[in-house]
């Protein structure tokens, strides 16, 4: 059903909302980018039949609405459209792209990308704590907005209180797809997607991962040559190994600080090759004047 251009208004609430364009898709629903009539603002519409998914996703937003890295949720409302009932959720719009997209465009630093795990990984803990897990976490959740120039994880219905079953998943980031456990509810099964996550930002390409046994991805990690604490962390993390959640949060904060100052003792390197070039060019400039100045005399 093509929506673009449509306006839609709620039954209940009665505003009204012209649809610009589709913004993505998952299992459940659509989300498109809308115009709100009446205050002239823009709003990402999240549009789906069930009920029960868009709801949970409503509450979720609003029971963790401190967290930062979390959308606004507006209001929930749902209208008619030949003969069938939708539900739709208003939420505040991000201008920017997903992570998926990004990475197509560009290859983040290994110092970025373990800060980016750190912010995604300790909003996770949020959700652990209160008795909840992600479920389904992947790159086109995360969202860069340009304008505030934050992350944002966007898409909560693969949320499930603990000791359920994960019900919504994307294959790469599950770790029961790749043998490693079961599809059910417990921190390290977010912990596994996380070191997924993790390890396709390192590579790049993620058919190619998609292709490859946890081996094989380990395996070009080390090729790679990056800090090897970086690399038997994520080990650890994918393979469930004598490691819990909050553990792994707190040993990517030692490596993020560690390649923080390594960044800063690199770049003063160059900084003092810079400065020791420029006074010996600057020596030779004035040698060779002066040499030229006493042969004239």
């Amino acid at each position: 059903m093509k929506l673009e251009g449509k306006i839609i208004t709620g039954k209940w609430n009665k505003n009204s909302y012209k649809i610009i364009k589709i913004l993505g898709k998952g299992g459940v629903g659509r989300v498109y980018k809308s115009l709100d009539i009446n205050n002239k603002v823009y709003y990402a519409l999240k549009i789906s039949q069930d009920l029960h998914s868009i709801t949970k996703e409503y509450n979720m937003l609003n029971e963790f609405n401190s967290i930062e890295a979390l959308p606004n949720a507006v209001e929930l409302d749902d209208y008619e459209e030949a003969g069938k009932k939708y539900y739709f959720l208003v939420l505040e719009y991000i201008n920017g792209e997903n992570f998926k997209e990004y990475m197509l465009k560009k290859q983040l630093k290994l110092t970025e990308i373990v800060g980016i795990v750190i912010i995604v990984s300790m909003m996770i803990r949020e959700f652990h704590k209160k008795g909840y897990i992600f479920g389904d976490l992947k790159l086109e959740n995360l969202m860069i907005d340009k304008e505030n120039r934050e992350i944002k994880v966007i898409d909560l219905g693969g949320i499930v209180p603990k000791g359920d079953s994960i019900k919504e998943f994307t294959p790469l980031y599950d770790r029961a797809r790749w043998n490693i456990g079961l599809r059910s509810a417990d921190t390290k099964y977010d912990m596994f997607a996380i070191c997924i996550m993790c390890v396709n930002l390192i590579l790049g390409n993620e058919k190619e991962l998609l292709n490859m046994t946890l081996n094989d991805a380990m395996g070009e990690l080390r090729k790679r040559k990056i800090n090897k604490k970086v690399v038997n962390l994520i080990e650890k993390g994918l393979y469930q190994n004598r490691i819990e959640f909050f553990e792994f949060i707190e040993e990517l904060k030692k490596i993020y600080k560690t390649l923080r100052n390594e960044r800063k003792i690199r770049y003063n390197y160059r900084v003092n090759l810079i400065v020791n070039a420029f006074f010996i060019i600057s020596l030779l400039s004035f040698t060779i004047i002066l040499v030229f100045v006493i042969r004239n005399a």
